[in-house]
């Protein structure tokens, strides 16, 4: 089985999970997407920066193209949106692990560009918006393919980002419900 195969048969519930979860949030009202995008700049940046910390650019040479954080941060700060606490990241000691968030967020990428087109009207929207190398998923998703990364560990660390990704959901959604 192909890391990219067994990466998504291995987190499809995760997935699933964070689908459901975040498809609570009406990206077409203003407290809604603030929330959102709360919740995102409570993983979102801290997994990019261990990514890094841990030396993704190694196995990723056009990383900086393809991290995020920045055009999330530049969103909140348009909405005058404080930047919440990051959640602790869990340790990537090698690299499955990294292939393995660096999956999660790149599919996340591809979830943002659907998720666009129901930002309401004047609200910033640049972290949704299609980004990256021309190419870069399917390379990325060639290059899983290749790796030989060992499968289980890769898995593993996909599905701590999704945790990560699912509890800032329910934080911002019990705050908002408070």
């Amino acid at each position: 089985m192909s890391l990219r195969t067994a990466l998504r048969a291995g987190t499809s519930d995760c997935h699933a999970d964070v689908d459901q979860i975040f498809g609570r949030f009406d990206l077409g009202r203003e407290a809604d997407y603030r929330a959102f995008l709360s919740a995102h700049t409570r993983a979102v940046p801290a997994v990019e920066i261990a990514l890094e910390k841990a030396g993704i650019e190694r196995l990723i040479p056009d990383w900086a193209e393809r991290r995020r954080r920045d055009l999330l941060l530049d969103d909140l700060a348009a909405m005058n949106v404080p930047l919440p606490p990051a959640l602790d990241v869990p340790p990537m000691q090698d690299d499955a692990a990294l292939l393995g968030a660096v999956y999660v967020l790149e599919g996340s990428k591809l979830g943002g560009a659907m998720l666009a087109k129901a930002v309401g009207e004047g609200l910033p929207s640049a972290y949704l918006s299609p980004f990256g190398p021309k190419g870069g998923m399917k390379a990325f998703m060639d290059m899983l393919d290749v790796s030989g990364a060992d499968e289980a560990r890769a898995v593993e660390a996909a599905r701590a980002v999704f945790v990560l990704f699912r509890k800032a959901a329910e934080m911002e959604l019990e705050m908002a419900a408070s």
